[in-house]
């Protein structure tokens, strides 16, 4: 096995690891609704159910994207590129996913600075829980940082490969060999 195949392994499982725990945001979003549901009936106040709920959203959202791109199930525009054939669409799809990877990094940079500076400065929520807001933020800038790494993965595979992708095989033989 070459170090390259090894490091597509990696970045895949790495992806895989991503959707697992999105997962288990979008489970922990049913408890807390579960929990605010059953505390008002009890008459009880649980501070801090609401926010945790959209705290768990935005973890979900973005740790869930790069294994969705590794997946390809990203939603394209292919009314563009459906007519192009060749070069041209290849080279449309270069350029598309270049923009994209750069305005991932982009972000992926200023989400990772934003739980930096809330660390530094101990920000905390305005919700009624005043929880350490770095603590929710962090999970967001980590799935967009693993984005960013899966955008730049894709777009290096791309570029020396000489065809954009349709399938992970690394998660395709991973299925078939039993995830071993």
């Amino acid at each position: 096995m070459t170090p390259l195949h090894m490091l597509d392994r990696t970045l895949y499982r790495l992806y895989r690891l991503c959707g697992y725990l999105a997962a288990a945001f979008i489970a922990l979003i049913g408890c807390l609704v579960l929990i605010n549901i059953v505390s008002r009936l009890a008459g009880v106040f649980v501070p801090g159910m609401t926010e945790g709920a959209g705290y768990c959203m935005a973890a979900a959202g973005a740790l869930g994207l790069a294994y969705t791109l590794g997946e390809h199930g990203h939603i394209r525009v292919s009314m563009v590129i459906g007519n192009m054939k060749g070069r041209l669409r290849f080279g449309f799809e270069i350029w598309a996913l270049a923009v994209a990877t750069g305005l991932a990094c982009y972000l992926a940079y200023y989400l990772v600075r934003m739980v930096y500076v809330s660390y530094l400065f101990e920000d905390r929520s305005d919700g009624s829980d005043a929880v350490l807001i770095w603590i929710p933020q962090a999970p967001m800038a980590l799935g967009f940082a693993v984005f960013a790494i899966a955008l730049v993965h894709g777009l290096v595979r791309a570029i020396f490969s000489g065809d954009v992708p349709s399938g992970p095989p690394s998660l395709q033989a991973d299925a078939q060999s039993g995830g071993k």
